[in-house]
């Protein structure tokens, strides 16, 4: 009698786990969804920034003040928003985003001076500081094994959105002109991430984010991180990703034009980056949890310098479509080492605070890239601002690999079973 009980148990057991397993891939599936919408609309903006440009009279100097401002409104996002899916609020802030994402694309599309156009970008900002760090720490939560295979198709997914819409925004152009095109591209925004806007988050992980909310009591305190060694270390390998975002932010649609590439070239280079990187994230994924965070940074991070490089020395426009396909592999690495790296450090019940700390540090560098890079750009060219982007990957990326040498998790005690103990190890590892 008593065995058949424990055998009764142990199935009830076993289907309560996979029911939980079932909610958590259905919460995925409609987090890629979000994402996928979020990337597209955000990139069907940047190939026709240099006819909104041209319409608006904008100057190519005040390009910088655009970026600047979404970065800004991103690392406040990050630091006062993101923390807020630590305590039982992920869907509230994941249907923010996306809600947020499509108003910024409408903006843009009725808005005909500079102060719309940063207005626009503050909510793109905002949206995707939002976003990111509390979709990675929602898988941070749900998946602790491997971390690294759902961000890098989570990725997979956000980059296709990227592939697609600049080919979308130039074909929209086209067929439609500009601002209907702006009009329909925030329309789908929310038609696209409509599971997401639907979806329910998953009752089994209640109890876990609600002790966050006793421990957090203000969202400040996520700055306390910051104390931590390995904590530093993977927001700098964050930073070496998103330092040359900011260049390309700010003037990398202006660059192809002024080298003569056409509305279709620059649609085209801009998925030429993208299309790789949505191939290659659940392998680089994989990557990172097999060689670890810091040690697959290293390898894709320099292949990467050495790809922003070269965006210095040529002025062939389809040469620099073609070095897009080769860059897209090493800055996909690093993207989803950086996350994972964070994921180690703080891997539970403060994952997104985590992730969105990281985020706001790299934020930082990327805004002060692209307040730069139109003075950068005028003064010296693209050689000036290419090489001072890949001198500044390569500090951020060597200094967070050697800092990590000797960091641990800033939350050791959630390392105490062994299985959690095998996955992250080698994640420290360099």
């Amino acid at each position: 009698m008593w065995s058949i009980t424990r055998s009764d148990s142990r199935t009830a057991a076993d289907d309560a786990v996979t029911s939980a397993a079932r909610r958590h891939d259905a919460e995925f599936r409609a987090l890629q969804a979000a994402a996928f919408a979020l990337s597209a609309s955000f990139m069907v903006v940047f190939p026709l920034l240099p006819a909104l440009q041209d319409r608006s009279g904008i100057a190519t100097a005040d390009l910088g003040w655009i970026a600047t401002a979404g970065f800004v409104a991103a690392l406040v996002a990050q630091t006062l928003i993101a923390p807020h899916a630590d305590r039982g609020r992920e869907r509230l802030v994941i249907n923010a985003a996306v809600v947020l994402m499509a108003l910024s694309t409408l903006t843009f599309a009725i808005g005909d001076s500079i102060a719309w156009f940063v207005a626009g970008r503050i909510g793109a900002g905002l949206a995707y500081g939002a976003f990111t760090p509390a979709a990675i720490g929602m898988i941070v939560r749900r998946y602790p094994d491997a971390p690294g295979q759902r961000i890098g198709r989570l990725q997979a997914v956000e980059l296709g959105g990227m592939a697609v819409g600049p080919m979308l925004a130039v074909a929209g152009k086209i067929v439609f002109g500009v601002v209907p095109t702006l009009v329909i591209a925030s329309m789908l925004t929310v038609l696209v991430a409509g599971p997401a806007l639907l979806a329910r988050a998953a009752r089994a992980d209640r109890a876990v984010t609600a002790p966050a909310a006793v421990e957090h009591p203000r969202l400040i305190d996520g700055l306390a991180l910051l104390r931590q060694r390995s904590v530093i270390a993977a927001a700098l390998v964050m930073t070496a990703f998103f330092i040359p975002i900011g260049a390309y932010d700010a003037l990398f649609p202006r660059f192809l034009a002024d080298i003569g590439s056409s509305d279709l070239l620059i649609g085209a280079a801009m998925t030429a980056f993208a299309v790789p990187s949505m191939l290659l994230a659940r392998w680089a994924g994989r990557q990172v949890d097999r060689l670890g965070a810091f040690r697959a940074a290293s390898w894709g991070g320099a292949a990467n310098i050495a790809v922003v490089v070269l965006y210095g020395l040529v002025r062939v426009p389809m040469v620099v479509v073609v070095i897009g396909l080769f860059e897209s592999g090493g800055q996909t690495i690093v993207g989803a080492a950086g996350a994972a790296a964070m994921g180690w450090a703080v891997p539970g019940r403060r994952a997104a605070t985590a992730q969105g700390v990281g985020e706001a540090l790299a934020t930082i560098a990327a805004a002060t890239v692209a307040a730069l890079a139109a003075p950068l750009y005028a003064a010296g060219g693209a050689m000036a601002l290419f090489f001072t982007t890949a001198g500044l990957t390569a500090a951020a990326l060597c200094s967070g690999v050697v800092l990590a040498r000797k960091a641990v998790p800033a939350e050791e005690r959630m390392l105490a079973r062994p299985e959690r103990e095998l996955v992250t190890a080698g994640y420290a590892s360099v």
